[in-house]
């Protein structure tokens, strides 16, 4: 997958069109301060609601556009050593991409029988 590109997913036709479902990555607000360290762009904003409120408007453009948006809560390590495991920067990109690949994988994985 190209880092500078969002990944996306074909959803099931719905009446006639069909809609890309897109994740917007974030992190939780206790995960925040440690991302900073890691994501330079998180610099630019004042404090998590801050961030948080760029990501939701990146959503909404999303949404206005037709896609099937939604905001997606990643745990910071596993997109570390995500990011780590393809030599890609930790980036707002590459937390979308994160945040589809986790969802691809948890769709493929079995439920349990517990």
């Amino acid at each position: 997958m190209n880092e500078g590109r969002l990944a996306r997913i074909r959803t099931p036709d719905t009446g006639g069109c069909t809609m890309d479902a897109v994740l917007v990555g974030v992190v939780s607000a206790a995960d925040f301060e440690r991302a900073r360290g890691c994501i330079s762009e998180l610099s630019n904003y004042r404090d998590y609601d801050d961030w948080l409120d760029s990501r939701y408007g990146r959503f909404m453009g999303l949404s206005l556009g037709g896609a099937e948006a939604s905001l997606a809560t990643v745990a910071l390590d596993d997109f570390l050593g995500w990011c780590g495991a393809r030599k890609m920067r930790p980036d707002e990109a590459a937390l979308d991409a994160y945040a589809q690949h986790s969802r691809l994988r948890s769709r493929r994985e079995p439920l349990s029988a517990a």
